[in-house]
């Protein structure tokens, strides 16, 4: 994590969650069915501030931000038949039968469907994933980070970005890992990655104290999802 990391009480951007009110996930919790947008079922493994990793039943895992996720519907109980064992079994059943003689219902599997737009992006040795994003336009050297609430620029990035920072105010206040810092608000036209495009990005220019740009929440929850595992961060819109 980089040591100018904006914390989550810094400034909090809404989002509205994909499924309706009452539907989505408000944390990730371990362990807990839950069924993607695609309608998809699988199992969390693993849950941080944002995202929680998914295990589907064909063993792929994949990366979703929790408001784009909701509990699972519990599956049906199969009790004992209403009618008792005299009449004969059906010539084909979707049943299979355990040691114990009970049948239980053979399983679905359920495969989630590769997003048609993608970019993989490696980490580097210390483990970080830097990329480079046009900003309205002009080249900007970011490192993703899933700590910041907001895309976060140095003030040389945002000069190269056209923003007139001898008329910003900095009047807001943010808590990193060095301290209070104070930033100024500021709106992004285009962040722009390869293929992909969104308009209109909460920002913030931070005064001080910043060596690198930070690709914040406020861009990464505007996916359909991103994972980081294995070294590779992936996202997906």
């Amino acid at each position: 994590m980089n040591t100018s990391t904006l914390t989550l009480c810094a400034l909090l951007i809404g989002g509205a969650p994909s499924f309706a009110v009452g539907q989505a996930l408000t944390q990730c919790t371990v362990g807990q069915m839950v069924t993607d947008q695609e309608n998809k079922t699988g199992v969390v493994i693993s849950a941080g501030s944002h995202v929680c990793q998914v295990k589907y039943p064909d063993g792929l895992v994949y990366g979703w931000i929790f408001w784009n996720l909701r509990p699972a519907a519990a599956p049906p109980k199969h009790g004992p038949s209403a009618t008792d064992d005299k009449l004969p079994a059906p010539a084909a059943s979707p049943l299979s039968a355990d040691p114990a003689g009970n049948t239980v219902p053979l399983p679905t599997i359920l495969r989630p469907a590769p997003s048609a737009h993608r970019l993989v992006y490696r980490a580097d040795p210390l483990g970080h994933f830097s990329l480079t994003a046009a900003v309205n336009g002009a080249p900007v050297q970011f490192l993703v980070d899933t700590g910041a609430s907001l895309v976060t620029l140095t003030p040389a990035d945002a000069r190269v970005a056209g923003i007139n920072t001898n008329a910003l105010e900095f009047n807001k206040r943010a808590l990193t890992a060095n301290g209070v810092v104070r930033i100024a608000p500021v709106t992004l036209g285009e962040v722009r990655i390869e293929q992909l495009s969104i308009d209109n990005v909460a920002a913030a220019v931070q005064e001080e104290n910043l060596k690198q740009s930070l690709l914040g929440m406020s861009f990464l929850r505007r996916l359909k999802s991103f994972e980081m595992r294995e070294g590779a961060l992936t996202i997906s819109w």
